[in-house]
């Protein structure tokens, strides 16, 4: 796959279709192909390009502590080394908020946003639970799918659960990706969760935004999509029914057709 050389690490992409820009940026633990049911389908309307954070995929890994911010240093350099200019920036969860840093640091690169289960700023509760992720990360080190198992109450919905078959259908697609993400880089990642922090800036964001959230999301909760879209000046709050943060797996033709309709207007 293509990389581009960011200082002294590698960060991996690959694109799809033509015509207007859209950047794909993953959330924690996640690699590009964790867009792979959004792209197959807004590929044959657009130019998509998704990256892997540092930590995961097939880009670097790294040894320093990180925040956001320099998630969205790696992605304006992806950008300007394939030439997007201003792009449509889709973002789910960690993704979200390098998205909004994004915005702040390279307006020039951003169009519009798209920001689904994500958060502007990490408080006291989310921060305790990032810590939980970690400490469930550390006692199932070597053991995939015991940390899958723990970590889902936090994923998914109700509803999906009662769908049998599907949590399970999910586990099976995310444990067959290839390279898995090693688990300090977890770790670290989840670090990077902890230490977002965007809100103060937000008012500053002009461009159209659009915020979705699953109603039955735990961990970015929809007082933090309110909060967000608060904070956004030109934002919308989508609200997907019977979905918890996992909603672009759980909901897949909802989430679909709200980002394609969203980027069809701006």
């Amino acid at each position: 796959m293509p990389t581009v050389p960011v200082e002294d690490r590698g960060i991996c992409y690959e694109e799809w279709g033509s015509g207007e820009p859209v950047v794909w940026l993953q959330g924690t633990g996640e690699s590009k192909h964790g867009w792979v049911g959004q792209i197959s389908e807004l590929s044959e309307r657009y130019r998509c390009i998704a990256t892997d954070h540092r930590d995961v995929g097939e880009s670097s890994y790294v040894d320093e502590p990180y925040a956001p911010a320099d998630l969205a240093t790696d992605a304006a350099a992806v950008m300007d080394a394939i030439g997007t200019g201003p792009a449509h920036v889709v973002g789910y969860s960690l993704g979200g908020a390098a998205a909004q840093e994004l915005a702040l640091a390279r307006p020039d690169l951003v169009r519009s946003l798209v920001l689904l289960s994500t958060w502007a700023r990490s408080d006291g509760w989310f921060k305790a639970q990032m810590l939980n992720w970690q400490a469930i990360r550390r006692q199932h080190w070597d053991d995939e799918r015991g940390f899958l198992d723990a970590l889902g109450p936090w994923l998914w919905s109700p509803a999906t659960y009662a769908t049998e078959g599907f949590v399970d259908g999910l586990y099976t697609m995310m444990m067959a990706e290839e390279p898995a993400q090693r688990p300090d880089g977890w770790i670290r990642q989840c670090d990077a969760d902890i230490a977002h922090d965007a809100g103060a800036g937000l008012g500053g964001v002009t461009v159209p935004a659009i915020v979705i959230v699953g109603e039955d999301d735990l961990c970015t909760p929809p007082r933090y999509a309110r909060e967000l879209c608060a904070l956004l000046p030109s934002a919308e709050l989508e609200t997907i029914a019977d979905a918890g943060h996992g909603a672009l797996g759980e909901k897949l033709n909802e989430v679909n057709a709200t980002i394609a309709s969203f980027l069809a207007k701006h």
